[in-house]
């Protein structure tokens, strides 16, 4: 087995060498930018209501924290579970799939003292507000390309102004309803 020796590069030779992976490495870097962008993706909480899939935009939530023990407001909407003191200050908790026209048993427990679920604070909602789920799943990313109508356009929704949109993602193409929290909380405030 005879292994070449290597051949002596001229200055001239290593330079031109430098620039062909200079030059394929801009290429490949131009190339990675541009799928980036056909592929932006917005990240959203999924939620658990029953059987229900709901999905809120990561950039609506201050905090996901355990469900604890609300006070119930005489009077308040059949979705207001009641108030819930969090970090020195008063919440107003609303069950998330109450809200959206579900069944109303979502608001019932929360008297006791270890409720069960999560409640997702919101943020940049004027009033101090959590709404009450089942559970939370985690973060998902949806194209952006997949959300109708897109992030900050007024739609008519689907059956509730509140909806933007019903999308499908993962594997298994489970829909998941979107929430646009600023609509859902309008009938909420005072």
């Amino acid at each position: 087995m005879t292994i070449p020796l290597p051949v002596a590069e001229t200055p001239r030779d290593s330079d031109a060498r430098i620039k062909a992976l200079l030059d394929e490495r801009s290429v490949a870097l131009a190339r990675r930018g541009a799928s980036e962008a056909a592929l932006a993706t917005r990240s959203i909480l999924l939620c658990l209501c029953g059987p229900d899939r709901y999905g809120l935009s990561l950039d609506s939530v201050a905090q996901v924290i355990p469900a604890r023990h609300c006070t119930r407001v005489p009077g308040a909407s059949a979705a207001v579970v009641g108030l819930a003191g969090l970090s020195g200050r008063v919440v107003s908790v609303i069950a998330l799939a109450a809200a959206m026209g579900g069944h109303a048993r979502h608001v019932e427990g929360y008297e006791t003292e270890q409720p069960s679920g999560h409640f997702v604070v919101l943020k940049g909602a004027g009033a101090a507000f959590a709404l009450a789920v089942d559970r939370v799943e985690g973060v998902v990313e949806i194209p952006v390309d997949a959300i109708d109508p897109p992030p900050g356009k007024e739609g008519t929704g689907l059956g509730s102004a509140a909806v933007s949109v019903y999308a499908a993602t993962g594997s298994s193409n489970e829909a998941i309803v979107l929430v646009d929290t600023r609509r859902l909380l309008r009938r909420y405030r005072p």
